[in-house]
């Protein structure tokens, strides 16, 4: 019984020599047998014997590996291990995280979480002190930057947190009672956690984005013009944007397949399978994507719409550096940032724009959702900013009834404001009727 609670080592003979294996049993999700299960330590030529092995089994940190039962009365650590074990890396469909997100997840764990709260009894936290503990992340330096942490991030931090609780109920490593969970709803006692930023994305207005793309209107960079292009008049991703092949360019249907993302120097699987949708392409867009075609060095349909031709071809130029490099010096040039500022600007907020130009001439919310492939409509509601432009108006319109005008303007008997006409219909309806 101590072997298969402890594991145990082995030797197998593989191509890059003898290696040591850690071994372990585990319950089979499928029929819920025990089935033995094991994860490479080393080379035998690096641990000679089974103590160096041991040693080698405990700087990897392999016990977490074993399915031993936790305690009764389990520390947080406890219930976070068993959580990184079983949920954050699961496959199937339910509960399956992107890898990013799951990387970030676990890059909050082991940053945040664990050292403040791996030490304490899973039942002895309170929601009270894990608000005190957001306040002291959201005004004292922390981590490598040596900032406070940002609110949206100290949410994801909160998110952690409530899936360990909301996982060790599930599995009954404590209690399902709603006492015992400091991450239960807010109107029940739980936590609470700030979720929306301060930081107001940067429109970009169809009057800018012309200049912008006229700033990026030369033959040696044919490809960050229409780059620019795209995004803004499709909401994609810069990650779905730069993964794009030509294969996805369906011309005959009006479509652009969104089939894999490109992140960090690497390919993923997207932000979540819901994101993984067509969107429309309108034939002004493919006719200026098919000029890219006939001009880029790689045009066929396997190869990379955007592809880096210092890494010839092999892999999708660099978001970040085409950002900096192109797009952020456009939109200086254009009046949209000011040189000096150091606010985030790049190829996001031209989806943001998208969707505030939908906003602002009535497209409806749901339409505006399909577009930029958003699961809830609170999400989509983000993206749509405030416009001066239609502000103005509406007050504007509000002094006009009140007989209040500019200084030495007249009522010029022109054309009426969409929303003139709108009010001057509802009057006559009313005295009609």
């Amino acid at each position: 019984m101590a072997k298969v609670q402890r594991g145990w080592l082995r030797k197998k003979k593989y191509t890059a020599g003898m290696t040591w294996l850690f071994c372990f049993q585990v319950t089979r999700p499928s029929d819920g047998k025990r089935v033995e299960n094991s994860k490479p330590v080393g080379l035998v030529a690096d641990f000679p014997d089974e103590k160096a092995a041991w040693v080698g089994v405990g700087k990897l940190g392999l016990e977490k590996y074993l399915d031993n039962p936790i305690s009764s009365e389990p520390k947080f650590e406890d219930i976070a291990e068993h959580w990184r074990l079983w949920e954050l890396r699961k496959e199937g469909i339910i509960g399956k995280k992107a890898d990013e997100t799951a990387n970030r997840d676990e890059h909050n764990l082991d940053g945040y979480v664990l050292p403040r709260w791996g030490d304490c009894w899973a039942k002895s936290i309170k929601p009270t002190e894990v608000e005190t503990w957001f306040e002291v992340l959201a005004t004292t330096p922390q981590g490598k930057r040596n900032k406070p942490l940002k609110w949206p991030t100290i949410d994801k931090i909160n998110s952690v947190m409530s899936q360990v609780y909301a996982h060790a109920q599930r599995h009954g490593l404590i209690s399902a009672e709603m006492d015992y969970n400091p991450f239960r709803s807010p109107k029940f006692g739980g936590a609470r956690c700030k979720t929306q930023s301060d930081y107001e994305a940067k429109v970009v207005s169809p009057k800018q984005m012309v200049a912008i793309l006229q700033e990026l209107d030369e033959p040696e960079v044919k490809l960050e013009w229409t780059l620019a292009l795209v995004h803004a008049a499709t909401a994609l991703r810069p990650e779905e944007c730069f993964a794009l092949k030509w294969c996805d360019i369906l011309r005959a249907s009006n479509q652009i397949l969104v089939q894999r993302a490109w992140s960090k120097g690497k390919l993923t699987n997207g932000k979540t399978s819901g994101s993984m949708k067509p969107v429309v392409m309108h034939p002004a867009l493919a006719d200026y994507l098919s000029d890219w075609r006939g001009e880029s060095l790689y045009s066929k349909d396997s190869d990379w719409v955007f592809a880096s031709v210092r890494a010839k071809g092999r892999i999708p130029r660099s978001a970040s550096s085409c950002g900096k490099d192109y797009l952020r010096p456009a939109a200086v040039a254009a009046g949209v940032i000011a040189t000096d500022d150091n606010s985030r600007f790049g190829w996001h907020n031209l989806r943001h724009s998208l969707a505030t130009f939908f906003g602002s001439n009535e497209v409806h919310p749901s339409v505006i959702q399909t577009m930029l492939r958003h699961a809830k409509q609170q999400t989509t509601a983000r993206y749509i900013h405030p416009v001066n432009s239609k502000q103005l108006e509406a007050q504007g319109l509000y002094l006009d009834a009140i007989k209040i005008r500019a200084k030495g303007t007249k009522n010029s008997g022109g054309r009426r404001t969409r929303v003139e006409s709108r009010v001057a219909g509802t009057r006559r309806n009313l005295v009609t009727n």
